[in-house]
């Protein structure tokens, strides 16, 4: 099997729409045991992963040298008590970058809040939280706010395109100005109902102390691009 190669350090593999289920998520996990592996990318979008297959994906924990993961499982209809597990990641000894595609999972607030906590990922320099279209309003915003926590976190992008997330989250979101290592940041509210009142909230991210790069997408907003435009402030932002 590949988890027997000695000396791979990168392994990509692309299983999307394969009806993947538990078993073989758990199958998957075994690569935990590459004692060389640094860098692995797993597409597992579209399949019946379950809670359990969550689980599993949360052993690559365990993997001595990987530095930089990237799991796409997108549409596997995890619910929060599915994603939790997830948030595992964040005990990781060696990760430094982490990038989970979480679209349309029902993921909610709860599951949100959860996955929150790989604030605490000590050495975690570069993270993107894809949780378009997942059912999380301001309160889910307000838990992944608490990501400014995260001590080595220069590069966060995390896409809420497609949620509940109203005025009140986006304020909640603007905390993130507060996190002192983030030179990197790209924020997608498309096709939220932040209105004018979020938008304007949002540019106290000028405010950020080492923000070097800012991208902000509140495309096909409620309340119309004229009013994004202005609440924006975009002169203080430049």
């Amino acid at each position: 099997s590949l988890r027997d190669a000695p000396t791979l350090t990168e392994l990509h593999i692309d299983l999307r729409n394969n009806r993947v289920r538990g078993p073989g998520a758990e199958a998957l996990a075994g690569l935990r045991r590459m004692q060389r592996l640094e860098t692995l990318t797993l597409d597992l979008a579209g399949n019946h992963l379950g809670d359990g297959g969550a689980q599993a994906m949360a052993g690559l924990t365990d993997a001595p040298s990987l530095r930089s993961l990237v799991l796409n499982l997108s549409g596997n209809s995890l619910g929060p008590r599915g994603v939790s597990p997830l948030a595992r990641l964040r005990t990781a000894a060696t990760l430094h970058c982490l990038t989970l595609d979480l679209r349309t999972n029902n993921v909610g607030d709860q599951g949100a809040a959860a996955l929150s906590a790989v604030k605490d990922a000590a050495h975690l320099h570069t993270l993107s939280l894809d949780l378009g279209f997942n059912c999380v309003g301001d309160d889910g915003a307000k838990a992944l706010a608490r990501l400014r926590a995260a001590p080595q976190l220069h590069t966060l992008t995390l896409n809420l395109r497609l949620n509940s997330v109203g005025a009140l989250g986006a304020r909640h979101l603007a905390g993130l100005r507060c996190c002192a290592t983030l030179r990197s940041l790209s924020l997608d509210l498309g096709s939220t109902s932040i209105g004018d009142e979020g938008a304007a909230a949002l540019g106290a991210l000028r405010e950020a102390p080492a923000l070097h790069t800012l991208a902000l997408d509140l495309s096909r907003m409620w309340s119309g691009l004229g009013g994004c435009g202005g609440g924006l402030g975009l002169g203080a932002l430049a």
